[in-house]
């Protein structure tokens, strides 16, 4: 795709042109005849999830949330679905002159669509394709959704009789990603799935297509992604504090200064992802057994550590909460988990004179003597305890 085509299309889409003409055009479809489940099955995710922390607008919140969020009740399948067009931008599935496949878009709250003008243009040369699994063509774009939404829906494929030789599709963009290709050059299983690359200008047209979904935040696609890793035998010992360079994002604490004086007393070192390879941030993860870190994707890396000797305090603006990093710690029996709210990210005003600020970034303080209190907990935690703020429960390794 030329930079023309990729400003065009940002312009319309941003301008709501691009957005409003595929709304109209898109007819979303979930359900028919022609699809059928080889697999299914609902469950209640983060079942019995303890709420029991210090910081009371953090339960609250959780209270709140956690009754209409798509993570507590969901459904694991695989599906079957006759004469699918899939288009090779985002890997999405299509039927006919405009029906969409629900199933097949990854992102729904900024709704994906296929482009119209290469659909039209395309689908009349589509390759043959007898019968394929639908991986992923987007999703992969960082690491939070390659682990979470993309990698665990391998999982769900044993649960059917789909022979092993099945082809894959998976897109050139996907395919080159550096996460796909770290786990493709760790996992021998990764490898020997028979992966179909879908090349940039290549539809295909699937007479079975078969996608599968796993449970998201479930344990059992947990540790089926996690085995794929062959994560070797480490003994944690590090304390670490998981940052975010103000550069390149754009939150980040106003007083860091003073909470890495504090954290240095107590052994913690001062880490940014962003600066790390992938190999060196997941053996960073796994030799850390005391992680204090800002909330944002980095913290997925949480699925690294050893979970048995893991302690993690995440911190978070009091206007931006969000309850997926310690669902995911729940989820995956970390040891010991805490949180320590900051103050309202967009309470200050981009002039303001105490703090230097790049363009674009948003800062927040987080009080240092409450931060060093929940510090303080997790390093004198009770070894024979499962902690989540104020609960715990009798550990057994």
């Amino acid at each position: 795709m030329n930079i023309f085509t990729r400003v065009l299309r940002s312009f319309l889409w941003r301008s709501r042109i691009g957005r409003t003409t595929a709304e109209k055009f898109w007819k979303k479809r979930h359900e028919g005849n022609d699809m059928r489940y080889l697999f299914f099955n609902e469950a209640h995710v983060i079942k019995d999830l303890p709420i029991c922390f210090n910081e009371e607008t953090f339960n609250k919140f959780l209270h709140n949330d956690l009754g209409n969020w798509e993570i507590q009740n969901q459904a694991e399948y695989v599906l079957e679905i006759d004469d699918v067009l899939v288009e090779p931008e985002r890997c999405l599935g299509t039927k006919g002159l405009n029906e969409l496949i629900e199933q097949t878009v990854v992102f729904t709250a900024d709704y994906q669509y296929p482009y119209i003008l290469p659909h039209l243009l395309h689908r009349s040369k589509a390759k043959f394709i007898k019968s394929a699994v639908l991986y992923d063509g987007s999703a992969t774009r960082n690491l939070y959704h390659h682990l979470v939404e993309t990698v665990c829906r391998l999982s769900v494929l044993s649960k059917t009789d789909l022979p092993k030789d099945t082809p894959i599709i998976v897109n050139r963009f996907v395919y080159n990603s550096p996460f796909f290709q770290y786990l493709f050059s760790k996992s021998p299983y990764f490898q020997s799935f028979n992966w179909l690359i879908q090349e940039p200008h290549e539809w295909l047209q699937v007479e079975k297509l078969y996608r599968p979904k796993a449970l998201y935040f479930g344990k059992e696609s947990w540790s089926f992604t996690r085995n794929l890793y062959n994560l070797g035998e480490v003994i944690p010992s590090k304390r670490v504090f998981l940052s975010r360079d103000k550069k390149l994002y754009t939150r980040g604490l106003s007083n860091e200064a003073e909470v890495i004086d504090m954290l240095h007393k107590y052994g913690f070192e001062v880490v940014y992802a962003e600066h790390l390879s992938i190999d060196e941030q997941v053996k960073l993860f796994q030799e850390t057994e005391y992680l204090v870190a800002l909330t944002g994707m980095g913290l997925i890396q949480q699925f690294f550590m050893r979970y048995e000797k893991a302690h993690v305090i995440e911190i978070i603006p009091v206007n931006r909460l969000m309850p997926e990093y310690y669902c995911q710690a729940y989820s995956l029996g970390i040891k010991y988990y805490d949180v320590v709210l900051g103050e309202d990210i967009d309470g200050l005003p981009m002039s303001s004179s105490n703090h230097k600020r790049y363009d674009g970034l948003k800062e927040y303080e987080v009080n240092v003597s409450k931060l060093e209190g929940a510090v303080l907990r997790m390093l004198n935690a009770p070894a024979d305890k499962k902690v989540y703020g104020n609960f715990s429960v009798p550990f057994v390794e």
